[in-house]
């Protein structure tokens, strides 16, 4: 069987052989634990940016930099990402949904360690029976403060693992490796996203994405914007499926931001003030795709929806 865990731990023994290299730094937390800082008190880098993205997915697929060309004058860095098994990697391992700790020191942990933990709040186990089981835990978070020891502890008694055997990466926002990790979610998203929309999840046979990387800048507000205008306005995704054409072209419409979010066109950040500062009032549609294609493994049709928003891309990007 796979286990998530045991593949992320081979890009966690990566990190551990030369972190200055990578721009990281290991903290031996109190408990045991050991937490690896990707880019809040350092710098961060390409490579780190790719290792943390690895981790993330449990090392279950390919993740590679590419181009993205904004406009005449500017272009940007990309990720790619290609996935055969998505809903392992993707929502049972990437997707942020497990949330740990209370109050002012809740944080949101995503990567293998979510598969392990199974804990009841982590709704995403509901569309993947998978469920890993190894002697050490991976989890990834993003945010603006290290997690404690009680949030470590509270990781390592969920997976039944000693703190010392329990590896937590973690990034703000406003550095590189976020940035890098958050453009590489696109599957995530797609899956997710589909199989809100009631796509059977067995359906999904392999995905590929692409998405630009936003310019990271100070302001965790502004990065965080930039960052989710990347996905919604920038990534381009080809799904292969085993399905009838008559789901797909249902779906599909219902994939792509242009198409089905009620607030297309304007950026992250406003959208994300108007509704306090706060996801649960940001409509779940926002958070889409820019363009999508869908092949059917069994007809050999495709299907294609949505756009690369450049005008959008441009305001989110260079002001």
């Amino acid at each position: 069987m796979i286990s998530l865990n045991k593949l992320a731990m081979k890009v966690v023994n990566e990190i551990l052989e030369d972190p200055e290299a990578l721009g990281c730094k290991v903290i031996k937390m109190d408990c045991g634990a050991t937490l690896i800082d990707m880019g809040l008190h350092c710098k961060g880098s390409w490579k780190a940016g790719l290792l943390f993205t690895r981790a993330s997915i449990g090392d279950l697929g390919i993740v590679s930099l590419g181009d993205f060309k904004l406009n005449d004058q500017y272009s940007f860095s990309a990720v790619e990402v290609f996935i055969e098994q998505p809903l392992i990697a993707c929502m049972g391992s990437q997707i942020a949904g497990w949330k740990l700790g209370e109050g002012e020191f809740a944080t949101i942990g995503s990567g293998p360690a979510r598969a392990t933990a199974h804990v009841a709040s982590d709704w995403y186990f509901e569309m993947t029976d998978y469920k890993d089981n190894y002697d050490k835990a991976v989890l990834c978070i993003q945010d603006v403060k290290y997690p404690d020891d009680k949030i470590a502890l509270e990781v390592a008694n969920a997976c039944h693992v000693k703190p010392e055997d329990t590896y937590l990466l973690t990034s703000p926002s406003t550095c590189i490796v976020a940035s890098m990790q958050v453009s590489a979610r696109i599957i995530e998203q797609t899956c997710h996203k589909m199989l809100e929309k009631s796509f059977h999840a067995g359906q999904i046979v392999m995905a590929r994405g692409k998405a630009p990387i936003a310019p990271i800048v100070k302001d965790e507000m502004k990065s965080m914007g930039r960052i989710n205008d990347a996905l919604i306005y920038g990534s381009e995704v080809e799904v292969w499926v085993d399905a009838e054409d008559k789901d797909i072209a249902k779906v599909i419409h219902q994939l792509a931001a242009k198409t089905s979010s009620p607030n297309y066109g304007d950026l992250f950040e406003d959208v994300f003030e108007a509704a306090g500062r706060d996801f649960f009032y940001v409509d779940h549609d926002v958070h889409s795709l820019g363009k999508i294609q869908i092949h059917n493994v069994n007809t050999g049709r495709a299907y294609c929806a949505g756009e690369i928003n450049y005008e959008a891309l441009e305001r989110s990007f260079l002001h």
